[in-house]
């Protein structure tokens, strides 16, 4: 092979090495600024919730999916869909806004979620938690027990939207010092943390 051949092979190599380098550098950056922005959505989401900022809440609702609010009907868990959140609106289910108004703030750690026990109805831990490591599908879960057991008509599409939702979300559960709770969803679109989800059932043992 002639000097000049090799000479061309080294810089593709370097060339490559280079652009791989850039690539690899351009994705960690992303997933920082990815995650920063979760931590910072988290806090606000919390901050507006805790206030009943309806202003600030409405800045983290996707206009195109709106919010879903679980909890019960009887003994049948079951969804309410909105398009935006106000504060001020009587019409909405006022579970949706009295058990985390004025929760405290903590720290954000990543680990397991706390665990309602129905028995002597306490949670298993207090803090701020985020458990990055599983993916929650409860919203699915209940249309398809829904169809199942009362039976319901929520379609298969319509599930496997809510099955996709839930794979780009995080699960996020506050327990504060005075013991109120706010559980509720983020979900990662079109480059941001949008509010898609908040859970009342988890601690709601009725039967």
């Amino acid at each position: 092979m002639k000097i000049s051949e090799k000479n061309i092979i080294v810089k593709m190599k370097s060339a490559t090495f280079i652009l791989i380098t850039l690539f690899s550098g351009s994705i960690s950056f992303a997933q920082i600024a990815k995650e920063q922005n979760f931590t910072t959505t988290v806090s606000s989401v919390i901050t507006a919730y805790s206030n009943h900022d309806s202003g600030a809440i409405s800045k983290f609702i996707d206009n195109n999916i709106g919010i879903y609010q679980l909890d019960k009907i009887g003994v049948y868990p079951h969804y309410n869909h909105y398009n935006t959140l106000s504060f001020s609106d009587t019409t909405y289910p006022q579970v949706l806004f009295t058990l985390a108004k004025n929760i405290q703030l903590l720290p954000l750690e990543f680990a397991s979620l706390p665990a309602w026990d129905c028995d002597n109805e306490v949670w298993s831990k207090k803090g701020l938690f985020v458990d990055t490591t599983k993916t929650d599908h409860l919203l699915s879960t209940i249309c398809k027990d829904r169809n199942k057991n009362r039976p319901d008509t929520i379609s298969e599409k319509t599930i496997r939207n809510f099955y996709d939702l839930e794979n780009a979300s995080r699960r996020i559960v506050l327990i504060d010092n005075n013991s109120k709770e706010f559980i509720f969803y983020l979900t990662y679109l079109k480059g941001q943390w949008f509010l898609t989800i908040i859970d009342h059932l988890s601690s709601d043992c009725s039967s």
